[in-house]
């Protein structure tokens, strides 16, 4: 009896090399010189944006490298003091309301238009307008403006009055005597 013939190749160790050198060629024809030439035109294009576009130039060196640099200058400073870089007087006044008032206070501040006047050295730059500003600082207390008289249903639980660059005595229930630009007074005495 003759044994059957297995009429498979057998697959050698050379065999599978061959696989995969023509598989590699296969995606070298595929890829490589498109992808080469998509690359180089890709890199020529991001080179001309950043040398010849004033934006992208503005934005990195004076944004993205006077950041970094300002960044590392500063890396011990706490997070007050760089609220207080950023933002200046507003964020000294602020953080003042804060540690001056309890939590479940309801802070009148004057009219908006009081709110960026000078008074003395001290100015706000306009982010005091912005109840949504003055509320992520001094959260949980709750912050009004006089003009929210008609509209605002909390308007009658105010229990502090923002001074503001002199404005807002006329809305507390007592007189004062001496009297500052800047300041968070109880409404009643």
């Amino acid at each position: 009896m003759t044994k059957p013939v297995n009429k498979t190749k057998c697959q050698t160790p050379g065999h599978l090399k061959d696989t995969g050198k023509t598989a590699l060629r296969g995606l070298k024809k595929a890829f490589g010189f498109k992808s080469l030439m998509i690359a180089v035109a890709g890199g020529l294009l991001l080179y001309w944006t950043i040398t010849e576009n004033k934006g992208y130039w503005w934005v990195y060196e004076k944004l993205l490298k006077g950041n970094m640099e300002t960044i590392w200058q500063y890396r011990t400073a706490t997070l007050d003091e760089r609220y207080q870089m950023k933002l200046g007087f507003d964020y000294v006044f602020w953080n003042f309301i804060k540690q001056h008032t309890p939590d479940d206070a309801v802070i009148l501040f004057p009219l908006k238009e009081h709110n960026t006047e000078k008074a003395g050295n001290s100015q706000l730059t306009g982010r005091t307008n912005s109840k949504y500003w003055v509320t992520h600082f001094v959260y949980p207390r709750r912050v009004l403006y006089k003009d929210e008289q008609d509209i605002n249903p909390h308007y009658n639980d105010v229990t502090h009055v923002a001074i503001v660059a002199g404005h807002g005595y006329e809305d507390l229930d007592y007189r004062v005597s001496e009297r500052t630009y800047f300041t968070i007074l109880p409404k009643k005495q």
